[in-house]
């Protein structure tokens, strides 16, 4: 297992501080979308497409869910501990979650270049990239993944490698 993986259990904490780019101690929704309008635009894909509305679309279903369950004064904004409330609720890892995998779908189907239904190694990378590895790490990352060897990241392995990414 690479140390990206054994590494890569991002604490409901540190997800809420790389969220709150000003430091002001809360996330709203301009905060919590700040990653996928940067994706968006370091892949050049337009937010009016529908692969870019799709990605926005899910992540704003996640974040109301998280308000839902966390935001505990109703101000549509997510303190510290009303993020770490909200992402360690039994509700959160629930397979009736709203939402539950939308994220994952429409960033693979962004990371899917060619829309041929799988991931190759470049298409991997650009991900890696976004996820903070380094192109060695995502390589390694990619040929784990990879079990059946094909050169190519089915939605199910991707989806795994999401699932590991925040819970190994």
């Amino acid at each position: 297992m690479t140390d990206i993986t054994k590494n890569a259990q991002l604490a409901p904490v540190q997800e809420f501080q790389r969220m709150d780019a000003d430091g002001d101690g809360s996330v709203d929704l301009t905060d919590f979308l700040r990653a996928p309008h940067r994706l968006l635009s370091e892949l050049g894909i337009p937010e009016e497409s529908d692969k870019g509305r799709a990605l926005l679309e899910a992540n704003k279903t996640q974040w109301t869910f998280l308000l839902s369950l966390g935001d505990a004064d109703g101000d549509g904004v997510l303190t510290t501990d009303e993020y770490v409330t909200a992402r360690t609720s039994p509700a959160f890892r629930s397979a009736d979650r709203p939402g539950k995998g939308d994220v994952c779908r429409t960033l693979f189907d962004l990371l899917d270049r060619d829309d041929d239904g799988s991931l190759d190694r470049d298409e991997f990378l650009r991900a890696g990239d976004f996820l903070g590895m380094s192109d060695a790490d995502a390589g390694t990352y990619f040929d784990e993944l990879d079990a059946d060897g094909s050169g190519r990241i089915s939605p199910k392995e991707f989806l795994k490698a999401v699932k590991r990414f925040y819970t190994s």
